[in-house]
C-alpha cells in the first residue's frame, strides 16, 4: 500500500500506530479530535486564576516555572506575569551542556523583565554527555507515546526538568509547576498530582534510565526519596496556559522582541535555545524513520495554531549539519558520511544530506 498523509495534519501511514482512513483522508487523532471552545478555554483560566488566589502566598514561591530561554518558554512566563503579577515565581532553567549562550542571557533577562527570581540547574557536563551519548546509542527505551512526543535524547532531557522541578515545588512549598506547552504538546491545561502518581513517574524513570545503562543511585537525574517523603498533604499541581492562550510563533516573537528577548542565532528549525536538538531530531529520523517533532506540529495543526503547509515544511526542513556533528563530537559519537535520511512529504521525497 502507498504511503498515505493524513488531509488535515501532517502525520503519514508509514509512522508505526498512525492510520489513516482511505475514505476520508484523516488519521485518527484527527478523526476524533475535538478542540477546546473558547468558552471551554475561558473557564480553565478563570479556574486556574481562582487556584492562584486560593492556594498563592503559601509557600516561599507560587509558581516554579520551566524556562529553557526559547521562545515559547519566555513568552509564556512574560504573559504569566502580565496576566497574574501577584505570582511570586521561582524561573528554573537547565543548563543541559547545550544551551545556548544567548538562551541563558534571554532567560535572565526575562527573569529581570519579568521580576522573578532566576535558577540555574547544574548537572556535571561529563555525566550528562554520558547519558545523552547511552540515549543516543539505545532503541525503544521509552514507550511508543513517548517515542512519538520526542526524541530518545530530549525525553531524557525533559524527564531531568520535570522530577527536578517537581523537587523543588515542594522543597520551595510551591502549590504550582508551570510548563510553556502548546496544545500540540499537552491538551490538559491542569493536571493535579498524587504522591502516588509522583512515585510512579519517579520509578518508571528510574527503569528508562536503568534500560539505556543509567544507575542513578546519587540521584543526580531523579526527585530525590527523601524530598518525596516530606511532601505532607500538599501536592503541586501543574498548569499549561500556554494551550489557552492565542498562540502563533510570528506574534510571540514579535512580542519577545519589542521586549528585548534576542533571536538565538541557532540555525535550528525546532529550537531556539538548544543546540543539542539537531542531532537528536537526527538521531530519531536514523532510528525510527520519523521526525520526533511530527506529533507536537501536528498538534499545531489540528487546532488551528499552525498551517499545515507550515507544518510540512517545519518537519522537512533540513537539519544543521555543524549542529549534528558539533553535538556528535560533544558526545563522542561518529556521524557516518553521507548518511541519508528521506523525509517525504505528500507530493515527493526530500533527501538529505545531514551526515
Amino acid at each position: 500500500m502507498s504511503k498515505l498523509v493524513c488531509k488535515k495534519c501532517v502525520l503519514d501511514s508509514e509512522i508505526p500506530g498512525i492510520q489513516i482512513n482511505e475514505e476520508t483522508g484523516l488519521c485518527h487523532f484527527c478523526a476524533t479530535y475535538t478542540p477546546l471552545s473558547s468558552q471551554e478555554k475561558n473557564e480553565y483560566l478563570a479556574r486556574i486564576e481562582e487556584l492562584f488566589e486560593q492556594y498563592g502566598g503559601k509557600g516561599n514561591y507560587d509558581v516554579v516555572y520551566a524556562l529553557s530561554g526559547g521562545k515559547d518558554s519566555s513568552y509564556t512566563l512574560y504573559k504569566l506575569k502580565k496576566d497574574y503579577p501577584f505570582l511570586k515565581v521561582l524561573a528554573v532553567q537547565f543548563d543541559n551542556g547545550f544551551i545556548s549562550e544567548n538562551a541563558i542571557m534571554n532567560a535572565k533577562k526575562m527573569c529581570e523583565i519579568t521580576e522573578c527570581d532566576y535558577f540555574q540547574l547544574t548537572i556535571e557536563k561529563k555525566v550528562l554527555y554520558d547519558t545523552f551519548r547511552k540515549a543516543a546509542e539505545s532503541y525503544d527505551a521509552f514507550p511508543r507515546f513517548a517515542k512519538y512526543r520526542a526524541s530518545d535524547i530530549c525525553n531524557i532531557c525533559i524527564t531531568i526538568i520535570k522530577q527536578k522541578l517537581i523537587e523543588q515545588a515542594i522543597l520551595q512549598k510551591a502549590p504550582f509547576i508551570v510548563f510553556a506547552f502548546t496544545a500540540g504538546q499537552s491538551p490538559n491545561p491542569i493536571i493535579n498530582l498524587s504522591v502516588n502518581f509522583i512515585q510512579w513517574s519517579r520509578s518508571l524513570f528510574e527503569k528508562q534510565l536503568q534500560k539505556i545503562g543509567i544507575e542513578d543511585k546519587d540521584e543526580i537525574f531523579l526527585l530525590k526519596q527523601e524530598v518525596l517523603e516530606s511532601i505532607g498533604e500538599n501536592f503541586p499541581s501543574i498548569l499549561h496556559p500556554l494551550c489557552l492562550w492565542d498562540y502563533s510563533e510570528d506574534k510571540v516573537l514579535e512580542t519577545l522582541l519589542k521586549i528585548g528577548w534576542e533571536l538565538p542565532g541557532i540555525n535550528d528549525s525546532n529550537s531556539t535555545n538548544c543546540t543539542l536538538n539537531s542531532f537528536a531530531c537526527y538521531n530519531h529520523l536514523k532510528k525510527y524513520g520519523f521526525h520526533p517533532y511530527a506529533f507536537d506540529v501536528a498538534g499545531l495543526v489540528r487546532s488551528g495554531e499552525m498551517s499545515r503547509e507550515e507544518g510540512l515544511e517545519k518537519i522537512n526542513q533540513e537539519l544543521s549539519q555543524p549542529l549534528i556533528e558539533e553535538a556528535a563530537r560533544k558526545l563522542k559519537l561518529k556521524v557516518k558520511k553521507s548518511q541519508k535520511i528521506l523525509v517525504k512529504t505528500e507530493s515527493k521525497e526530500i533527501t538529505k544530506n545531514t551526515r
